[in-house]
């Protein structure tokens, strides 16, 4: 997944009245709701179960959200707010190689934290086809976000001679942009089929699409080698 920071991004936030509930009530409804998304998808989840589950009447839910739609996004952002705070900001980078190590180890990052939450993949699925308004609102401002750091980031990779320079700015953050969601459609509507062994790859097989778009297409940017993919026995 391509996001870090997303500089511009505002969290939805639910009813203020959500907010004065105590931590672990708040924690209870936000792990219910985690749990019927990522399992039945947006579309398909029971927001009757997730009440159940949560512990909390029909009338309470409705007095902290205005329906399942305010729920499922409050329920996203409260997962990417714990996706960025894990990830962390981009790592150190002095020159182009170390510039795209940087964002290989960013993948990495993000990679992890899917593996030890898979149910960011089924929460975020919901996005991929939205059918509400809010959740569609959701969607757009993450990709405007994202193309607001990866705007800054061009920036600072074209000081170092990581990133070309012969395209104006937008349309080269807008086509890195396109490229990390349509990356993210793919690992999100895959992860849970993909062997282990490719999972180790993607950081790799991501490195090398943004390199060969974004590079200058004068210099080789020398970088380790990918590991080679396993063979299956």
């Amino acid at each position: 997944m391509q996001s870090n920071h997303l500089v511009g991004y505002s969290p939805r936030m639910p009813r203020p009245r959500f907010a004065t509930l105590d931590e672990a009530r708040r924690q209870a409804i936000l792990e219910a709701a985690a749990d019927e998304f990522a399992r039945a998808g947006y579309e398909a989840a029971s927001y009757n179960q997730i009440i159940a589950r949560a512990g909390v009447s029909k009338g309470a839910m409705y007095y902290y959200f205005d329906g399942k739609a305010d729920l499922y996004v409050t329920t996203l952002d409260a997962m990417v707010q714990r996706l960025l705070e894990r990830v962390g900001t981009i790592g150190e980078f002095d020159d182009a190689a170390t510039f795209w190590i940087a964002v290989r180890d960013l993948c990495v990052r993000v990679l992890a934290f899917l593996a030890e939450e898979p149910r960011l993949a089924g929460l975020a699925r919901g996005l991929m086809q939205p059918s509400d308004e809010a959740v569609a609102a959701t969607l757009a401002s993450y990709i405007a976000a994202t193309e607001v750091y990866t705007s800054a980031l061009i920036r600072r990779g074209q000081a170092l001679g990581a990133v070309r320079d012969d395209l104006p700015l937008p349309l080269l953050a807008s086509l890195l942009s396109g490229l990390g969601e349509a990356f993210d459609r793919w690992l999100l509507e895959n992860y849970a089929s993909i062997a282990p062994e490719t999972l180790a790859r993607v950081p790799d097989l991501i490195l090398d699409l943004f390199v060969r778009t974004a590079a200058p297409l004068d210099r080789v940017i020398e970088l380790a080698p990918p590991a080679p993919a396993r063979k299956e026995p």
